[in-house]
């Protein structure tokens, strides 16, 4: 007698059931990865600190004295070369090909007698090579240009050249105007004046505080690229006090008066995964 095999399936109940389990999993996992990713970003961003950290050591080593980040150019006021622009020279030169040691790290990257040390203008051959270094080690350098993140930074905040040679961070949060690639925020810097003793909060256009909130701020006066219209928080004004932010944000609180992290250094500030400097995610290079 021949013995009749039952044929069985899932019922579509079943699999209902199933796929349920399998997208709820799913909606449980996704923050998770999204967390993990976003923490290995944060992690590369503070190793990419540290580079330029190293860099800006062997800088002050040579000229006994951290670089400039004075946004006022010394030749051409309205020029604003920031301090993120004078990292990203110092890091690489206005061209990739390294740092001049003779440049004075002003807009129009010329010598004091007037000698333009990079490309387009300088003649770009052995002496001028020599007299080059790099304090950062290429694979480390994530150059962008100002045309890369604004379709038209004008001439009214920056003097020409517009295409300033700027040093990004890690995350991938904004698209090239020129490629279309992601790419990163510039790393704002800021330098230290160690003759200065205040870190002044309610008020931060007082001439003793130990950083200038505006050496950055006319790059950040140019809004969110993707908007630029709108400012991002570390140049609003808040509580009607413009650099409010920026004051808050670098305050120490553990001496008894006011002092700022790094009070003889420098300052280096990543925007973070959102790309909007001054909000939660920023990267400090003192913050753990």
């Amino acid at each position: 007698m021949r013995t009749k095999h039952k044929k069985t399936a899932f019922t579509i109940v079943e699999l209902l059931t199933v796929m349920s389990i399998i997208i709820i999993l799913i909606s449980l996992l996704l923050p998770a990865l999204n967390a993990a990713k976003r923490f290995s970003r944060v992690v590369l961003q503070k190793n990419q600190f540290r580079n330029i950290g190293s860099g800006l050591q062997i800088y002050e080593s040579d000229f006994d004295e951290y670089p400039d980040s004075d946004a006022l150019d010394a030749d051409t006021p309205q020029a604003a070369y920031c301090g993120a622009m004078k990292l990203a020279e110092v890091m690489a030169g206005q061209d990739a090909l390294g740092f001049h040691l003779d440049s004075r790290l002003t807009i129009d990257g010329k010598d004091a007698e007037g000698t333009s040390l990079y490309l387009p203008d300088a003649t770009i051959d052995d002496e001028n090579l020599r007299s080059r270094k790099e304090y950062l080690e290429r694979k480390d350098t994530r150059i962008c240009s100002l045309v890369d993140l604004y379709e038209n930074p004008g001439t009214t905040t920056f003097s020409e050249p517009n295409d300033v040679a700027l040093l990004c961070d890690v995350f991938r949060s904004v698209r090239s105007q020129t490629t279309g690639r992601k790419m990163g925020m510039p790393v704002l810097y800021y330098r230290s004046d160690t003759s200065k003793m205040s870190h002044d909060v309610t008020t931060p256009g007082n001439t003793d505080n130990i950083y200038n909130y505006l050496d950055n701020h006319t790059f950040l006066s140019m809004g969110l690229p993707w908007e630029p219209t709108t400012m991002p928080p570390l140049y609003q004004i808040t509580g009607n006090t413009a650099g409010e932010e920026f004051y808050k944000n670098t305050l120490d609180e553990d001496p008894p008066i006011p002092r700022p992290h790094n009070k003889d250094s420098y300052i280096l500030i990543s925007a973070g995964w959102d790309g909007i400097y001054g909000t939660r995610d920023d990267v400090y290079n003192f913050k753990d």
